[in-house]
């Protein structure tokens, strides 16, 4: 399966600063409005990885293209600039290693619990068979329809049920991990140290997973 290669984009000024690249497969959705993001050509893509130092992070904008460019179009390595390089201070560091904490949580609670375009379908498909049976679950009558649906003897529509419900498992699953992930997220941007940041990583992960 093709691979793409994206590249979330900081406007400032005349400049759109390439920030956090990532690849998906062709056929997998980006969870971003498309104004905030371009699609990169391979060459493009490993140039902005190196240059970001395999960091992604994003208070260290170093590469950018200009504003007027067709941000539908593939962005190709001609197309990209580079700034001069700075010291960076202290803060700066440890802001950046804040964003690269944030990052790699995000992604390991997505590889490990987001559910795939495919599965959300399915889940779908379910509630809306129970639904053409008369079975319109909601947050307040679930106890209620489920006990109908067993009392049925309709052996499809149970069948249907035990589907349904370990789809219910994997969204609470998430939205499990999406609080746990809100917490991490308010002790990471008040950390004064990465040792502090470190140990709120591990923590979390530990809990998750």
């Amino acid at each position: 399966m093709e691979l793409i290669y994206y590249c979330g984009i900081l406007r400032h000024g005349n400049k759109m600063y390439l920030i956090n690249p990532f690849e998906k497969m062709k056929n997998e959705s980006v969870a971003m409005s498309r104004e905030d993001f371009v699609i990169l050509s391979k060459e493009a893509y490993d140039f902005v990885v190196d240059v970001l130092d395999l960091e992604h992070r994003e208070p260290e904008c170093k590469v950018y293209v200009n504003s007027d460019i067709d941000i539908y179009n593939v962005v190709s390595l001609d197309d990209i600039q580079k700034d001069e390089l700075k010291d960076e201070s202290d803060e700066d560091v440890l802001e950046a290693y804040k964003a690269k904490a944030l990052r790699m949580m995000n992604e390991l609670i997505a590889n490990q619990l987001m559910l795939s375009n495919f599965e959300l379908y399915h889940f779908f498909k379910l509630n809306n068979y129970l639904a053409s049976k008369g079975y319109f679950i909601t947050d307040e009558n679930r106890e209620e329809k489920y006990l109908e649906i067993i009392n049925s003897k309709d052996e499809e529509a149970l069948s249907k049920l035990s589907e349904y419900l370990d789809s219910l498992d994997e969204f609470n699953a998430i939205d499990d991990a999406f609080q746990k992930y809100k917490e991490y997220k308010d002790r990471v941007k008040s950390a004064v140290s990465q040792e502090e940041i470190n140990g709120a990583y591990y923590e979390l992960a530990g809990k998750l997973f």
